[in-house]
């Protein structure tokens, strides 16, 4: 059984070891060594904690065990990303997380969300309702902008 929840600081510590655990195991099938590299350089507890203010983290945890998680930010309607460790990922968990977060902006009467997804991530996020917008490079790495709106 799984539960969402607020993340807390005692949570950032596996949130930074389950993100770069994304990154190399699940994003490295469609990004260059390289990339990989830059990336993994830009994910650490610090920057976490310095973005835990300013936006909503939530975690999902299976018996206590924390499996993936989430940042969104409500007030400019984006969603950042959604993490499932690899070992747990094609299982719902990621759909779960996002169902948790509509609600969120439905809740909060917001009329679309929008976000970069990674070029891997794109199939996800199609089946989940979002459209293409345009292709971009965020901090060196391609990604797709996509949005769905909600009313």
């Amino acid at each position: 059984m799984f539960n969402i929840q607020s993340a807390t600081e005692q949570d950032i510590p596996t949130i930074v070891e389950i993100h770069k655990k994304c990154i190399k195991g699940t994003n490295s099938k469609v990004y260059s060594n390289s990339v990989i590299d830059s990336w993994l350089d830009l994910i650490n507890e610090e920057s976490v904690l310095a973005q835990f203010e300013n936006t909503t983290w939530i975690v999902i945890k299976e018996d206590n065990n924390t499996i993936g998680f989430a940042q969104y930010d409500l007030e400019d309607m984006d969603l950042y990303q959604i993490q499932v460790d690899p070992d747990y990922q094609r299982r719902e968990y990621g759909r779960e997380l996002y169902k948790y977060i509509e609600d969120d902006f439905i809740k909060s009467d917001k009329d679309k969300i929008s976000l970069n997804a990674t070029l891997n991530a794109v199939p996800f996020y199609r089946n989940l309702g979002f459209r293409r917008v345009e292709n971009i490079t965020y901090d060196g790495i391609d990604m797709v902008s996509m949005e769905k709106q909600l009313k």
